[in-house]
């Protein structure tokens, strides 16, 4: 899995010749295209060829009667080069050597035969040990790279090269190369946006290496394996290790690739052999629990000034049973704050070992008394209630009825219109839905509700939701002074489970159908779907049509909130319910 131009096609040549000169058998080269295969013989094998004395004399490229462009023998084997887009070039021979170049640019399915990598494979299995495969490509997209699956199937050897300072080996990564102000002022351009001086920053001892020693760097390179070898070699490498590549050529292709998506996607790809993770994939776990700050959360959550209004989501598990239920803050332009995470059980007695089931009253009543009916500390000082609880039906949806019946509900049409959330403290039954263009993908009709007691369930676009919540988590970062950033996630110092909950799934496109689908990477998804419902509920009570006198209105709120609780004595208590805010109304 290399870098284009970084000896792919090289290497196959290289182990063509050794097969032909030493170790003959029948080889079979499969392109992209027959125009591919066609240009490797032409171009690359007969060249070859005619310049090695030690191929020459077994290989008569001249010879028309045995040879053609696409088809040679030799003493003890023969060499095909085919097209992976027909099938019966890949099925219809028994072959000891198969080499595969470019494999990420062959077609989904040869024909109707089906994966042909899979197809061209089986036909090496009689040879058994003393068959070889080989298979070159730079990486595409996460999730359909087949160069990438092979490569995660290997030993995963990368190239570690030593710090010309420290000596500290390392694997050279693109974040490291720097130029401009992230350089000292002493090795800074003038050149604006031209990269100008361009060094690479050593990831143990901070030095910043010059061009001219990167490339000695990368003459002392160690092949190091992350996983122990089994018959099965990966090798990975990328342009920062390249002698024909200079650190300042690479930054300036990159200023250039950014201003567009298919641009920076081939420079990601291409150049720094790296996967491509379309809009919408798995964030980076790690990073989100680095990037974690320091508010206060949980029991003692304080909301931060910019976190207007409360809402929360719950799910409902069985194994063990309990309730997980996350409140999130809003505020302008989207941003939000997670406030609080809890995992909810409920016990006969204190000696219980074993929780009650989640059709138990008593565990409702504790989803009541610590999250629905708390009131959370702002940071002026006001006291808020959360405005809106979605909580996820699933696999019991009764209790979520009985649950909600005994809350305030939001308004509807009788077709199923959403029309105002009038009141704190409301509480929405909602159910997962496909939709990838709605967050509220719709609300069942009066006649069903009937038959619950006159409960609405709404239906969360969930691939909508992810889609946003996860270009989100990867694109936009907490300033670090602390200034608004608009979409913008922020954590407390929440366990690193959170994060792998919240990244637990992945995009995927379907290769034959472009149908997207969602696939779990981590059984434990609880914190993504509560994330994905307290955005359907911040949705519900109208954050994505607030305008700036709605949230000014909320900022009057807490001052008079605030200002009321100051001024109260035990002789006058301060109301517990706060008034509702106008214009929370969806015309």
């Amino acid at each position: 899995m290399l870098a284009i131009q970084l000896v792919k096609t090289l290497f196959i040549q290289c182990a063509l010749a050794y097969v032909i000169a030493e170790d003959p058998g029948p080889v079979l080269l499969v392109e992209p295209k027959e125009a591919d295969a066609m240009a490797f013989s032409k171009k690359r094998l007969k060249p070859m060829i005619q310049a090695s004395p030690a191929l020459r004399h077994i290989i008569n490229t001249d010879a028309k009667r045995d040879n053609t462009i696409l088809s040679m023998d030799f003493p003890g084997g023969n060499f095909t080069a085919v097209s992976a887009l027909v099938p019966g070039n890949l099925a219809g021979r028994t072959i000891r050597y198969l080499f595969a170049d470019e494999l990420d640019k062959f077609e989904a399915s040869a024909g109707k035969a089906g994966d042909p990598i899979s197809l061209a494979k089986g036909r090496t299995t009689n040879f058994g040990s003393l068959r070889k495969i080989i298979q070159t490509c730079s990486p595409t997209n996460e999730g359909e790279s087949r160069i990438a699956l092979a490569y995660e199937a290997s030993d995963q050897r990368k190239p570690w090269v030593p710090c010309p300072h420290c000596g500290g080996f390392q694997i050279l990564t693109f974040d490291r190369v720097k130029w401009g102000d992230k350089l000292p002022v002493e090795l800074r351009g003038s050149n604006g946006e031209v990269p100008g001086p361009t060094c690479y920053e050593c990831s143990h001892c901070g030095e910043f290496w010059s061009d001219v020693q990167r490339r000695k760097a990368c003459e002392l390179i160690q092949w190091r394996a992350d996983k122990p070898f089994k018959g099965h070699a990966g090798f990975w490498i990328s342009h920062l290790y390249s002698p024909w590549n200079s650190l300042e050529e690479l930054a300036s292709d990159f200023l250039i690739a950014k201003r567009s998506k298919q641009t920076l996607k081939v420079f990601i790809t291409e150049r720094l052999a790296e996967l491509w993770k379309e809009d919408g994939q798995v964030p980076d776990e790690q990073r989100l629990y680095e990037r974690r700050e320091s508010y206060p959360f949980g029991e003692d959550a304080v909301i931060p000034q910019r976190g207007l209004l409360l809402v929360a989501a719950t799910d409902v598990q069985e194994n063990p049973p309990r309730l997980e239920t996350s409140v999130f803050a809003f505020g302008r332009d989207k941003e939000c704050w997670l406030i609080d995470y809890q995992v909810i059980q409920a016990f006969a007695d204190d000696k219980a070992k074993s929780a009650l089931p989640v059709t138990s009253p008593a565990v409702w009543a504790e989803l009541d008394r610590r999250v629905l009916q708390k009131g959370y500390r702002h940071e002026s000082g006001a006291i808020l209630p959360i405005w809106l609880m979605a909580i996820d039906t699933g696999m019991r949806p009764q209790p979520v009825y009985d649950f909600a019946l005994r809350h305030p509900q939001p308004a509807y049409t009788p077709a199923g219109g959403l029309i105002s959330v009038p009141s704190h403290r409301s509480v929405v039954p909602v159910k997962g839905n496909d939709d990838d263009l709605k967050i509220i993908a719709g609300v069942s009709k009066e006649d069903a509700a009937r038959k619950r007691q006159g409960v609405r369930i709404v239906s969360v676009g969930t691939t909508r939701c992810k889609t946003e919540i996860f270009d989100n988590l990867r694109y936009v970062k907490p300033d670090p002074d602390g200034k608004p950033v608009a979409n913008c996630w922020h954590f407390p110092k929440v366990e690193r489970t959170y994060f792998e909950g919240l990244c637990s799934e992945r995009r995927v496109v379907k290769a034959n159908t472009g149908e997207v689908v969602w696939q779990k990477i981590n059984p434990r998804n609880e914190p993504l779907d509560l994330a994905v419902y307290a955005r359907a509920a911040a949705s519900m009570v109208g954050v994505d049509r607030f305008k700036d006198h709605h949230w000014a209105g909320l900022e009057s709120r807490l001052t008079e909130r605030n200002e009321a609780k100051e001024a109260a004595s035990p002789a006058t208590p301060v109301a517990t319910r706060p008034k509702r805010l106008a214009g929370f109304a969806f015309n």
